[in-house]
């Protein structure tokens, strides 16, 4: 009797032991995947925002078998991240247009100083034929997967020196300019002494006034606080930045052609949902400015014009290298 009840108990063990293993692992099959998600802009910006938008659309849409750690001004700056996505350190990201030229140089277009005319314009044109042929040359050259577009924003000037209201306002003014051949053509044009440098390092140089100034989104100057070293915000809308979302390319051929489409689905949510943060985003960001001790001066009182017609060798520059079709087409977008 004895020898038969250790029998059973032997069996019982041996049977919960099978259920215990499958159990394990099914709970591993069934563990969620996680996508590894940065930006450049800190907690504070419509980037956080955009993302955090991503992550909850995702999560729903695959019912939680993939979820989001979110990186904000953590993984590096833009080239940084885009070699992350690169060389599968970081699943998805935002890479500012600007940083791509330099491998993708046909996208240097939209770096034209006062190419559109409007947030809506630019929409229009990432969003059709033009932007889905520009993704196209992105994945082919740069070698990462991107998807949509997102907005960084018309750029507006600020500095420690003076209020600028017209071109020969920026002379002899040490800028922080973007990695961009274009960006730094126009600042060499109205005599500024630029410098192509990451935000992850501008802020420690404006601090220790070795950059007197530079040029950004009005909410990202809100974020970094940048009234505490810079005296002068003008609302030029010289330049208007666009970002890349974009996929590691190992990350996305490890999904299934079905969540491919939810992980497309999901970063154009995002893209919606991070632009109209920067519209609303927008007044309120000039007021705080004012409210800090900055002075503001608004785009009614800069010499627009004047500007335009200072920048024209740069598009004539564009012009000569790739003809005009591709701006025509562009502006007549408006």
């Amino acid at each position: 009797m004895k020898k038969l009840q250790i029998m059973v108990l032997v069996a019982l063990v041996a049977t919960v032991s099978v259920f215990a293993s499958g159990s394990s692992e099914s709970e591993k099959a069934a563990a969620p995947k996680k996508v590894v998600v940065a930006h450049t802009g800190n907690e504070r910006t419509t980037y956080q925002t955009g993302m955090l938008a991503f992550k909850s659309e995702l999560e729903k849409l695959t019912n939680g078998r993939f979820v989001c750690e979110i990186y904000p001004a953590t993984l590096g700056g833009d080239k940084v991240l885009m070699e992350g996505l690169q060389i599968g350190t970081v699943d998805f990201a935002e890479i500012n247009t600007s940083v791509i030229t330099s491998i993708v140089p046909e996208l240097s277009v939209l770096d034209l100083p006062y190419l559109f005319a409007s947030s809506e314009h630019a929409y229009k044109v990432l969003d059709g034929e033009i932007g889905t042929q520009m993704l196209a040359l992105v994945q082919a050259k740069a070698g990462i997967v991107p998807v949509a577009y997102w907005e960084n924003g018309f750029r507006y000037f600020t500095n420690d020196v003076r209020p600028i209201t017209k071109p020969d306002d920026l002379r002899g003014i040490k800028m922080r300019s973007m990695q961009s051949a274009t960006h730094l053509a126009s600042y060499r044009l109205w005599g500024a002494d630029a410098t192509p440098m990451n935000i992850s390092e501008m802020i420690t140089a404006m601090q220790q006034g070795v950059i007197q100034g530079h040029d950004n989104n009005s909410d990202t100057v809100v974020a970094n606080s940048m009234w505490e070293y810079q005296d002068y915000f003008s609302e030029s809308g010289h330049f208007y930045g666009s970002k890349v979302l974009a996929y590691s390319p190992s990350f996305w051929k490890s999904l299934s052609p079905e969540d491919q489409k939810l992980f497309v689905q999901a970063a154009k949510y995002a893209r919606d949902v991070q632009r109209k943060e920067v519209a609303s985003r927008f007044e309120k960001s000039i007021q705080t400015l004012q409210e800090n001790g900055m002075n503001v001066t608004r785009k009614k009182d800069i010499d627009t014009d004047a500007f335009i017609k200072s920048v024209q060798p740069v598009w004539d520059e564009y012009r000569a290298k790739y003809g005009d079709e591709l701006i025509n087409k562009i502006v007549s977008a408006r």
